[in-house]
Parts: C-alpha cells; structure tokens; sequence
C-alpha cells in the first residue's frame, strides 16, 4: 500500500514539474515595451506608405510605380527641340517634371514654359509639391505645378507635350480622348505601354524603359489604304 501510494507522488511530482516547464515565458516589462515600440513603428510605416501604393485613388487601377532613370533620360531625348507647355498624367511623385523642369534649356534641347503634373492621389501630390520646393534652386527658368486632378477630366488642348506612364487598360480611353484634345502641333510620349492603335513616330529605349512618342499624323494607321 505504501509502495502505491510513493509512486502515486512521483508520477504526481513529475506531472507538476512538466506542467511547469510547458508554460510559456512571461514578458518582462522591457520585452513588453520593445515589442509594443516595433508595431508602432510597424504601424507608423504602414500608415505613410499605403497612400502612395494604393491604386483606389485611381480612375483606373493604376498603382504607383516610380519612373527609372533611364525612363527619364529616355523622355528628355525624345523633348529634344520642343518647347511650349508639358503635362504629365499621373504624375506620382513628380519626379518627370522636376527632371525635365531641370534639365530645361540646358544646351538649347528644349524650352519648356509651363510643367503641369496631374493624379488623383492627394499625398503624392503633396509629395510632388515638397519635392518641388527642395529642388526649387534647380529648376532655372519656367513654372511648375502639380494639382489633384482626374487626367480624363483635364483639358489636354491647352499642352504641347504630353507625358503618360500609364497601364495597358488606361491606353485605349486616353486615345480617344487625344483625338479630340491634342494640338495640330502637339506630342504624346508614352512610358512602358504604347497606344493600342496609333503608330509611334519615335521609338527610344528598350523593355521597360522604352517610350514611344506619337503626333497627329499617329492617327493614320497603317490599315488604312
């Protein structure tokens, strides 16, 4: 009975002891307030990044994807010899108009008088607009603006230069929009998606970076006899 009765604790003791070892770790309060600093900071970076990738700002689901240098050196080629006023639709971070704006008449290329840079979302456009105060002292001659606006309710009539980054579904409304609004004398330069039906009348760059540029006589296709 007794024997029973010893081995009875000592299964008893070893249930105790594993019972105790399987508990979790308590937090100490530094551990607490380490982990509670890093969601915040976590949360913080969510909170400020999220506006600029969201594509619900959009007309159409177009999502925030930076212009590459070489994008930029692409487009400034094919602005050789224009002059006038320029828009980019979806402007995003305004980095093509500050680029162009500061490249502006170096070595007589072209003179661009007015950069306008319109989107739909409003941080990036306060962005564009911080953006164009820091490099302020870079941009030498002409004005630039950037406005929280829908492109397909813009007037492109009143633009020389017309500067798109835009995805393979925005292309077809864009171009019956320009067959209306774009001037005797105007461009389009189109950034990684080419119109669907119009001929280019300039092609710069390869894969992703390449541009395409058209004008009025890009309407003629070459099915027409």
């Amino acid at each position: 009975m007794n024997e029973t009765k010893k081995l009875d604790c000592d299964i008893c003791e070893q249930i105790s002891q594993g019972t105790a070892i399987s508990q979790p770790p308590r937090l100490t309060s530094a551990s607490k307030f380490v982990l509670g600093f890093g969601v915040a900071i976590a949360s913080i970076i969510y909170g400020v990044a999220i506006p600029f990738v969201l594509p619900g700002f959009r007309k159409v689901c177009l999502p925030y994807i930076p212009a590459t240098d070489k994008q930029i050196q692409n487009i400034l080629i094919c602005l050789k010899g224009r002059s006038g006023a320029l828009v980019d639709l979806g402007s995003g971070d305004g980095r093509i108009i500050l680029s162009v704006m500061k490249a502006n008449g170096s070595n007589n290329d072209f003179n661009i008088e007015k950069a306008d840079g319109v989107e739909l979302n409003p941080w990036l456009v306060l962005y564009s607009k911080y953006s164009k105060w820091r490099h302020r002292r870079s941009i030498t001659s002409g004005s630039v603006s950037f406005y929280k606006k829908d492109i397909f309710k813009t007037d492109l009539g009143i633009y020389d230069n017309i500067v798109v980054f835009g995805v393979e579904g925005l292309m077809t409304e864009l171009e019956c929009k320009l067959e209306h609004d774009l001037k005797s004398n105007g461009v389009l330069i189109a950034c990684r998606f080419p119109l669907p039906n119009w001929v280019p009348v300039l092609i710069e760059g390869e894969g992703i970076d390449r541009v395409w540029v058209y004008d009025r006589t890009s309407m003629i296709t070459d099915t027409i006899v």
